[in-house]
């Protein structure tokens, strides 16, 4: 059941979140459709922002969906305790004082170094993945560690074996080397006699290349509605909106100056209103003088400094606009849009980091 602005704002919140169970579903289709791997959907960062209970409630309920992933065990728990029971992968490894929390809440640890199998060993963690670094340099065992680890691993269940690609998006000669090599791994691991359930080394951007020894993806940006990359070809479509409210519109005079410090001073007599959205609710104060947001199927500047709870609005030019109008920071408004990655390339950053960054305090609605 949609929930419409009037309802949101009646119960008392200034910034929403709209999240668009369709477009999900669109996007973990049209991409299943394409690859015809399963799916190991990655929730964890509260979802990319999206609201990671939300997305995992929708998410659990398609077959193809194997997994869902998380960074922590943290992450796992407060998943389980809502009531999702699709499996739990913890990308982020097993620490020492952690186990009970696997134990408790049957996640299921990558296994990224000795350590950490010595630790499942120990404690009767049978079900893991298996990691294998191939140039990330972050976590994984080194290839050359492979003979050694399937004579330790005796009497555990490998149920997937992974890598992870850092440059998909940038380097393809160094992916497609990593491909190669991991590909090694795979066939030394059957040659030991272990043979895993599940093969997954593609991220959203890996999608573009071709790992035919592989029959799972690790995806998260994509499914949420962001391109990876340039040659990214799957149509897929922004899930989240985020929108807002004008508290208030005045008429300033020309020479006078805006927001903290005093950044922005009008040229002319001028129109402003304030939005109910600051760096606070996740907007980068990088904005400043340089982003903006939609109304009324317009953009308008953002002026002078955002702030913790408000950004200020040029509004000189947009007739009718009044208290409690909406204003759209990402989406759409009419015939425009804009998107996670325009506010991430004027930030100099990636949308991951802007998705990431929409607060708590933001009401996430499912529409």
């Amino acid at each position: 059941m949609m929930i419409t602005e009037e309802k949101i704002y009646i119960k008392g919140f200034r910034s929403w979140a709209e999240i668009s169970r369709d477009r999900l579903i669109h996007n973990v289709k049209t991409i299943y459709s394409s690859i015809n791997k399963q799916i190991f959907a990655v929730v964890k960062a509260d979802a990319y922002g999206h609201g990671a209970l939300k997305i995992s409630k929708i998410l659990q309920e398609i077959p193809y969906v194997k997994y869902l992933c998380v960074a922590t065990a943290e992450e796992g728990k407060e998943l389980r305790e809502k009531g999702i029971k699709k499996d739990i992968l913890v990308l982020g490894g097993i620490l020492r004082d952690e186990i009970k929390c696997f134990k408790e809440y049957s996640l299921v640890p990558v296994v990224s170094d000795f350590e950490q199998l010595k630790i499942v060993k120990e404690n009767n963690i049978q079900k893991i993945h298996i990691k294998i670094d191939t140039g990330m340099h972050r976590l994984g065992f080194l290839p050359d560690e492979v003979e050694d680890l399937t004579k330790k691993i005796n009497g555990l269940k490998v149920e997937g074996l992974m890598s992870h690609f850092p440059s998909a998006d940038t380097d393809p000669e160094f992916t497609q080397k990593q491909i190669t090599e991991f590909e090694k791994v795979v066939k030394k691991f059957r040659s030991y006699g272990i043979d895993p359930e599940y093969v997954h080394l593609q991220n959203s951007a890996g999608l573009m290349y071709d790992c035919n020894y592989c029959n799972a993806v690790r995806i998260g940006i994509s499914i949420y509605g962001e391109k990876p990359s340039d040659s990214f070809n799957i149509p897929v479509k922004t899930v989240m909106s985020v929108r807002s409210k004008i508290i208030t519109v005045k008429e300033i005079k020309k020479g006078q100056t805006v927001s903290y410090g005093g950044r922005f001073k009008a040229d002319r007599d001028m129109k402003i209103g304030v939005v109910a959205f600051g760096y606070a609710d996740g907007l980068p104060r990088e904005l400043s003088n340089r982003g903006y947001f939609l109304i009324n199927d317009r953009k308008v500047q953002i002026v002078g400094t955002v702030t913790m709870d408000m950004t200020i609005v040029d509004l000189t030019d947009i007739e009718d606009v009044k208290p409690m109008d909406t204003v759209t920071i990402v989406g759409k408004d009419g015939k425009n849009e804009i998107y996670f990655d325009d506010i991430a390339k004027m930030c100099r950053t990636i949308p991951y980091e802007i998705m990431c960054r929409i607060s708590k305090r933001v009401r996430r609605v499912i529409v």
